[in-house]
């Protein structure tokens, strides 16, 4: 299956002025169209009843320094949070690629004895690595959404049958952070204990853990070497390292206040422009405002868009998209990468795997 188109294009060929899908037109129509009627309001009362309501166009120049300067600030500052995100996913999963090949070539597959693993039950606990691997991207993407919990359909088949969840589906850790009830809880309710209720953990780091045991399992029974031991629990600790970066993403939004703030400065400023505006251009006041406020306000929205990169709307980051390729990535190993060097050049001394049992190792990991 080719992979998905990460871009959108129009299938009309029409130039992109002039698309609606993925413009800030619907969020910033209600500005727009006030400060239009401010200034078609102060353009009747100029010209039509001839009150002298304007004012001196010395005060806009300043205004407009300012205001260039806030929003300049401002998008720079969304963008630097929406590039970042893209970045550190991209690290993240280069680490699962490297994870996931030296699992698939670096692993031992030592023949039946005493204590050691199958042939078959190697290979079947590299594939549900690799499924894990995968989780973690995938758990990732719905922790960024605040999608707590294991019932969704792209986390279906990647979990072990026995993986236990953490039982805290709303993740505590965030109602903490939002509602303050740490600051109320009793004393004892911060010394870490076995029984504490209120444990909670999200998704991709139980997975980190799972795949950490596991790592040190293979090391003990002998099936990896130390050196590949070593850049598992290497990319494993630099995944994690990812994704509390995108927590920080997240969960360090830019102050409301700001917001407010910016907002407040475009409104009365457009609310003025028409004033120091209408005894020259007259009437073109009202299309003049409207172009102004339509730049202004346009780009306070894109800001607000893109400062949170990990959501659903058109211009946030395709995670999905990112999750399906590492999918077709993780499947292709699986079914066409050689487990060893033998299988490269050909030996005729080492026993290759039927083709029935290759066939059921590639179906096992689940499409999304």
């Amino acid at each position: 299956m080719p992979k998905r188109r990460l871009t959108s294009e129009s299938p009309w060929g029409y130039p992109i002025a002039l698309l609606w899908r993925g413009s800030v037109i619907p969020l910033i129509l209600p500005n727009v169209l006030f400060s239009v009627a401010v200034a078609i309001g102060v353009s009747y009362f100029y010209l039509a009843v001839g009150l002298d309501i304007a004012i001196a166009g010395s005060i806009i120049p300043s205004l407009s320094i300012v205001i260039g300067l806030i929003l300049a600030f401002r998008t720079n500052t969304a963008y630097d949070r929406f590039w970042e995100g893209r970045k550190i996913w991209t690290t993240m999963n280069t680490n699962i690629r490297n994870i996931a090949r030296v699992i698939w070539v670096g692993i031992k597959e030592k023949p039946h004895s005493d204590g050691i693993l199958s042939f078959s039950a190697i290979n079947d606990q590299k594939l549900r690595a690799i499924n894990m691997l995968l989780a973690f991207a995938v758990a990732t993407k719905h922790h960024l959404r605040a999608e707590y919990g294991t019932s969704y359909r792209d986390l279906q088949g990647l979990l072990p049958e026995d993986f236990v969840p953490c039982k805290s589906e709303s993740n505590l850790r965030t109602q903490y952070i939002n509602h303050r009830q740490h600051i109320r809880t009793d004393k004892n309710d911060w010394v870490i204990q076995r029984d504490n209720s209120n444990a909670s953990m999200s998704l991709p780091l139980e997975i980190s853990y799972q795949l950490s045991l596991w790592i040190n399992y293979v090391k003990e029974k002998e099936l990896i070497d130390i050196p590949y031991q070593g850049q598992c629990s290497m990319a494993l600790s630099n995944m994690i390292d990812c994704f509390g970066n995108l927590e920080r993403i997240l969960l360090t939004p830019i102050p409301v206040a700001y917001n407010i703030h910016l907002k407040q400065i475009l409104t009365m400023y457009c609310c003025i422009l028409p004033f120091t505006t209408v005894r020259d251009v007259r009437w073109l006041t009202i299309p003049l405002c409207g172009a102004v406020a339509f730049t202004l306000f346009g780009i306070e929205a894109i800001g607000n868009q893109i400062e949170d990169p990990f959501g659903f709307d058109t211009n946030d980051l395709k995670l999905d998209d990112f999750c399906y390729d590492l999918m077709l990535e993780l499947d292709y190993i699986v079914q066409t990468v050689p487990q060893d060097q033998s299988s490269i050049f050909g030996s005729p001394t080492t026993p290759q795997v039927p083709k029935q049992q290759q066939q059921q190792q590639r179906n096992i990991l689940i499409q999304i």
